[in-house]
C-alpha cells in the first residue's frame, strides 16, 4: 500500500473516531479540502478500493475504436496546434472542437469528447495547465444582466499595447462579443482613443446588430473623464444615442467580463503568437481573418455544435443602419440610462468612479448593488436584489 493510500486510510480512521476534519488535516499535513474529498469518496463496504485513485481513461467503453479514427483525432490535433494549414490557421485545439469536426465530416460513430481528450493526453499533446489565480466563490448575489437571447449583452474590451516585429509603434486589439451567440467583431487600432472605439462599435453593430446592453470595464476610454465624472465620454454617448445601455463592471474584477477575456486569450494564441506581421495593414488583415474564422468555423458546445453564424441564422436581429454617422459629431446626453455594478464597502458607500461616492447602507457591506443613472430625470437609483433601495439627484 502506497504512502498516499495509507494517509487516506488513516484520515478515515480518525474521522470514525470523532476527530474534526480540521484536526485531521493538521495532523496529516493535508488540506481540509483533501480530507473532505476523501471522506466523500469513502465507501465503508469497500474501504480500500474507494480510496484508490480513479483512472482517467474513459469508463465502460462500448467497444474499441478503430485505429483510423484515433489517428484522425491526433492528426487534427497536430494541425490545429501548428496552425499553419489554411483551414486550421485559426482553429480551436480542444477535444470539443475535434469532436464537432468529426461529426461534421459525417462519420457514422464519433468518439465522445472524453475519449478524444484521453487520446490526445496519451499522445502527450496536452500542455500543462497554466497557473492562475482562482477567485473564491461567495454567496454574495451579483446583479448580472440577463443574457438569454442574441444581442441581449455584448462585452467590449481593448487589448494592448501590441508590438510588431522590428516596430516600436503601439497597436491595440478591439474586441466585441455577443454573450449568447458567441459571435465576435474584431479590429486593430493605432490608438485607444474614444473616437476610435466609437467608430469600431458603429461598424461592429452594423455587422452583429444592436445589443440591449454593452458591458465593459471602467477604462477612461470607455467611460470618460475623471475630471468631469458625470459628463461621460463618446462611447457612453454613442450607446445612449442608439438605445444601448452601457454597463460598467466592478473595478478590479475583470473576470466579470469573462467571455471577452477568454476571447483575448484566443486572439493571443490564434493570431499574435503565430503570425509575424510587419506592418499595420497586415495586422488588420489578420484580425479580420480571425473574426471570420471564429464566426464561421468555431463549433461550440454552448451552441450545440453550431458555429456562431449558424446559431444566428434566420434570427430577427436589429441592425444599426449603415447610414448612421452621428458618432462623428458631438452627441448630447438627453435620454437612456447608464448602469454600474458596484460593491458596497465596509463604510456602506459605493464609488461610481473618480471619487463620486454615495452612501448606501452599512448593513449591505460587501454586497453588490446595481446603480442606474437615468439621464432624462437626472436621478441615480440603486437596486439590491432587484429592489430599489436608494435614490439620489444626479
Amino acid at each position: 500500500m502506497s504512502r498516499e493510500i495509507e494517509l487516506r486510510v488513516e484520515a478515515m480512521r480518525r474521522l470514525l473516531k470523532g476527530e474534526t476534519k480540521s484536526s485531521i488535516s493538521r495532523a496529516l499535513g493535508k488540506s481540509r479540502k483533501w480530507v473532505s474529498y476523501w471522506s466523500a469518496r469513502y465507501d465503508p463496504s469497500n474501504p480500500i478500493r474507494s480510496l484508490q485513485n480513479r483512472s482517467s481513461a474513459p469508463q465502460n467503453p462500448q467497444q474499441a475504436w478503430p485505429d483510423a479514427i484515433k489517428q484522425m483525432v491526433l492528426n487534427s490535433r497536430h494541425l490545429r496546434m501548428a496552425a499553419q494549414a489554411p483551414t486550421y490557421e485559426y482553429a480551436l485545439i480542444g477535444a470539443e472542437a475535434i469532436h464537432f469536426e468529426l461529426k461534421a465530416l459525417g462519420l457514422s460513430r464519433v468518439p465522445p469528447v472524453r475519449t478524444i481528450h484521453y487520446w490526445i493526453e496519451q499522445a502527450g499533446l496536452v500542455s500543462a495547465p497554466q497557473t492562475r489565480e482562482i477567485k473564491e466563490k461567495t454567496n454574495t448575489a451579483y446583479p448580472a444582466p440577463v443574457c438569454e437571447a442574441i444581442n441581449a449583452v455584448h462585452q467590449l474590451d481593448l487589448k494592448g499595447p501590441l508590438y510588431l516585429k522590428d516596430n516600436a509603434n503601439k497597436y491595440y486589439l478591439l474586441a466585441l462579443r455577443d454573450y449568447h451567440s458567441k459571435a465576435v467583431a474584431l479590429d486593430a487600432s493605432e490608438n485607444r482613443q474614444a473616437q476610435t472605439i466609437a467608430d469600431f462599435l458603429v461598424a461592429a453593430w452594423q455587422r452583429l446588430g444592436l445589443p440591449s446592453t454593452l458591458q465593459m470595464d471602467n477604462g477612461l476610454e470607455f467611460r470618460g473623464s475623471n475630471r468631469y465624472p458625470r459628463s461621460f465620454g463618446k462611447v457612453v454617448r454613442l450607446c445612449l444615442d442608439v438605445g444601448v445601455e452601457p454597463l460598467f463592471i466592478p473595478p478590479r474584477e475583470p473576470w466579470r467580463n469573462g467571455l471577452i477575456e477568454n476571447l483575448n486569450g484566443q486572439a493571443q494564441r490564434l493570431l499574435l503568437n503565430h503570425d509575424h506581421f510587419t506592418d499595420y495593414a497586415q495586422l488588420q488583415l489578420g484580425v479580420r481573418k480571425l473574426e471570420t474564422a471564429i464566426n464561421t468555423s468555431h463549433r461550440l458546445a454552448a451552441l450545440d455544435g453550431q458555429t456562431p453564424q449558424e446559431f444566428r441564422a434566420e434570427q430577427l436581429i436589429q441592425m444599426l443602419p449603415h447610414t448612421y454617422n452621428k458618432h462623428q459629431q458631438d452627441l448630447t446626453l438627453d435620454k437612456g440610462s447608464i448602469a454600474f455594478i458596484r460593491l458596497v464597502r465596509k463604510s456602506g458607500r459605493i464609488t461610481l468612479h473618480a471619487g463620486d461616492k454615495f452612501d448606501i447602507d452599512p448593513d449591505l457591506a460587501w454586497q453588490y448593488v446595481l446603480a442606474r443613472v437615468n439621464v432624462a430625470d437626472k436621478k441615480l437609483r440603486v437596486y439590491h436584489n432587484e429592489q430599489l433601495i436608494k435614490s439620489f439627484d444626479y
